[in-house]
């Protein structure tokens, strides 16, 4: 007897160490025996197997991480059973993979990862070992997911513009330093200062360009990074910073920035011509003037910053080396006599008495602002006389309509010193409003407008004109009082306030009722309220209104002048928008005036009522009688409606025509029938009688008895009895009786 494994289930020492079987014999004649055998099954060494998703050999456990999980994170816990329950060891390849395995299965990560440097994933396999040095293995992936932990980059080259000349400065964010540039001041707005282009590694979206500045003077283009001036650089004005600082950024969505800080020095240029405290200087000497008398001094500034040199130059006239004038040495800004003049030496009167010169101001040569200062002196006698007005006190008139510029009159003074009437004149007190009326010329004297005078202001100005010679040492005056009267005129239109009323009446008011106690208030500045007249000048259809009264006031009230009749089908209107003139041209004293019209606006809206009008009451307007025949519903846009009517008419009127020639032409045609019957009658042979025989007989015309034999007339007469019905018929209608 032989005793064999099946292999269904496999022997296993740690599911079954023994198995106890007994044997059973049998013989033909049905005898039993037994005999029990015991198997031992011996312990063999197995390997090791995976728990989880390392046990597929087939199959790859997949695992994510962000790139930035830090060193030492555990990842994964790999789990294995061994059948001896022996101590298991874990291995991991390969050993430089950034991963380490402990000796529980742990996987944790050994080093620091980058997505963007490094690899993006790892494949791992991973063995676990008993001590008899069976194993198994398992295949594990490791992929890395991308997050953004990493600052953009920006790069920017940066231009200096100096004396025109460009200068280009290329720097990064990652040198984490200042660039300074430098700029002309006048530079045109939207000159680009700036180009720059960022990057970044984690490529997660678009970078948008920013800038910090305190100020507005620079911005940036958010996606392509330009960076252009957006207001005018101008280092003269007040206040404004030659240091400008500002920061170009490159930001991703979430707010990780890289950025670069400018300092922008603003360069001053030559942009503004030297002025002068004086353009014209005269000097006047009494008599005689000593040598080196210095005659005239020149102060002249440049606005530039810094302020540029001034430069003086001899430009024309007597002046320079040898001649009667000099700049003094040290001091181009002096001028000074280089002899004595003397108002009776002949040389001096051959001149005049009189030196012009002119001197030559500039600035800078790169480029160069020139003014011109003019020096005259005047050799004069002694400053003996007074000026004296022709007469103390003036009188002008002047139009309230006058404009500026409008010459009201002239003043003139004398002087008997030498130069002869050498005056300027000036108004000194008069003129008391903020804004000035009154200008005078200096030389001539002659008084002029500089704004529009208004007479309901101020109706009369008395000026005070001071004339002052021209001795400047010692100056003489003299003073003359100017009456000028502001003549009325009608300048200003009527104002109505308010300017818009409104108003809600019912369609059953009666005439000569006031629209709800409505009253327009008028006033004119120029006008007597009693001297205008109103007038309806649109939105009156079918002169439902009037104002009372039309002339004479300044306080209408407003009247339903025509009633309204919303039953006759002839009103359709319910909003009437009023527009009234106002004209101060009522002239009741016969002045001529330009007149003037103001405007009011009355908005009425007519509610309709079946009540029937109220009689009218005593306390309407007593004594007054409106009389009216007719209400005219015509309106200048329904120029349609006659004209349809017309060719209605016309149309008509061809018709009746069409339908008289048609009567007119049957009657024709009748007259001439009967007659035609008559005379065909009358061509007819007597006796003869036409039958009509067989087709074969052709021709031939078979009488059989003279035609005017007389015939038999057969009558037949059927008579029936009626019987009413309740019906009768009548062409055009029908009758019932009951």
């Amino acid at each position: 007897m032989q005793i064999f494994i099946t292999g269904v289930p496999k022997l296993d020492f740690e599911m079954v160490a023994l198995y106890s079987l007994t044997i059973y014999a049998k013989d033909n004649h049905g005898a039993i025996a037994s005999q029990t055998i015991f198997v031992e099954i011996e312990d063999v060494n197995e390997p090791p197997a995976f728990i989880g998703s390392l046990a597929h050999d087939d199959q790859v456990t997949e695992i994510y991480i962000t790139e930035d999980t830090a060193h030492g994170t555990i990842i994964y816990k790999a789990a294995a059973k061994d059948p001896e329950d022996a101590v298991l060891e874990y291995f991991i390849s390969p050993e430089s993979s950034s991963f380490t395995i402990d000796s529980s299965g742990t996987i944790s990560t050994a080093t620091a990862l980058d997505f963007e440097r490094g690899m993006r994933s790892f494949s791992l396999v991973i063995r676990v070992v008993d001590p008899g040095g069976l194993f198994a293995t398992g295949n594990l992936k490791i992929f890395l997911i991308n997050v953004n932990n990493k600052d953009p980059t920006l790069a920017c080259s940066l231009f200096s513009i100096e004396n025109g000349v460009f200068r280009v400065t290329s720097t990064n964010s990652t040198l984490h330093h200042d660039v300074n540039i430098t700029l002309d001041e006048e530079i045109p707005v939207g000159k680009m200062i700036a180009m720059c282009q960022a990057a970044d590694e984690d490529n997660l979206g678009e970078l948008i360009f920013g800038l910090d500045t305190a100020d507005d003077y620079f911005a940036v283009d958010k996606e392509k990074g330009t960076v252009v001036t957006t207001t005018r650089l101008d280092v003269d004005k007040t206040g404004f910073a030659s240091a400008l600082s500002f920061s170009i950024k490159a930001c991703d969505g979430d707010e990780r920035c890289a950025a670069i800080p400018v300092t922008t020095y603003i360069r001053g240029i030559n942009d503004n011509p030297p002025f002068c405290d004086r353009y014209l200087i005269r000097y006047t000497g009494n008599k005689k003037i000593a040598k080196d008398t210095v005659i005239a001094k020149l102060s002249c500034h440049d606005l530039d910053k810094p302020p540029d040199t001034i430069h003086y130059a001899l430009d024309s006239g007597p002046v320079g080396f040898g001649r009667l004038f000099e700049q003094v040495p040290n001091a181009e800004n002096f001028i000074q006599v280089t002899k004595e003049l003397d108002y009776e030496n002949p040389e001096v009167v051959a001149a005049g008495r009189i030196y012009e010169m002119m001197i030559s101001v500039f600035d800078d040569l790169h480029p160069s602002h020139t003014v011109t200062v003019t020096i005259l002196v005047v050799i004069a006698p002694d400053n003996d006389f007074s000026p004296k007005f022709q007469a103390s006190h003036y009188t002008f008139s002047v139009p309230e309509t006058s404009g500026a510029f409008y010459k009201v009159g002239q003043v003139t003074a004398i002087d008997e010193d030498h130069p002869a009437n050498c005056l300027t004149y000036k108004i000194i007190k008069g003129d008391i409003q903020a804004v000035r009326r009154f200008w005078i010329h200096p030389i001539s004297g002659m008084i002029e407008l500089t704004t529009q005078p208004d007479y309901e202001t101020v109706r009369q100005y008395n000026l005070t004109v001071e004339a002052v010679n021209c001795d400047r040492a010692h100056p003489r005056t003299a003073v003359a009082t100017v009456t000028v009267d502001i003549e009325d005129e009608n300048d200003e239109a009527p104002v109505c306030i308010p300017y818009l009323y409104t108003a809600t009446i019912s369609d059953n008011v009666v005439a000569g009722a006031n629209v709800n106690g409505l009253k327009l208030n008028c006033h004119d500045r120029d006008s007597q309220d009693f001297e205008m007249r109103f007038e309806m000048a649109s939105g009156n259809e079918n002169l439902h209104f009037q104002l009372d009264p039309s002339r004479g006031s300044n306080t209408p009230k407003l009247i339903v002048k025509n009633p309204f009749n919303f039953a006759s089908g002839a009103e359709l209107r319910q909003r009437y928008h009023l527009v009234v003139h106002v004209i101060d041209d009522n002239l009741k004293y016969g002045k001529a005036i330009k007149p003037r019209t103001g405007t009011a606006i009355i908005d009425i809206y007519v509610i309709r009522t079946s009540t029937p009008p109220p009689p009218t009451s005593p306390e309407q307007r007593k004594g007054l009688t409106i009389v009216y025949t007719a209400i005219n519903t015509y309106k200048s846009s329904d120029w349609y409606v006659p004209f349809i009517f017309t060719l209605m008419a016309v149309f008509f009127i061809g018709l009746i025509s069409w339908m008289c020639f048609l009567l007119w032409k049957y009657r024709n045609i009748k007259s001439c029938s009967q007659k035609m019957t008559k005379e065909v009658s009358k061509s007819k042979p007597k006796r003869m009688k036409y039958v009509v025989g067989n087709k074969n007989q052709k021709g031939k015309n078979v009488i059989t008895e003279r035609r005017n034999e007389k015939l038999e007339v057969l009558t037949e007469t059927t008579v029936y009895e009626t019987v009413f019905d309740g019906e009768a018929v009548d062409p055009g209608m029908m009758l019932l009786y009951f």
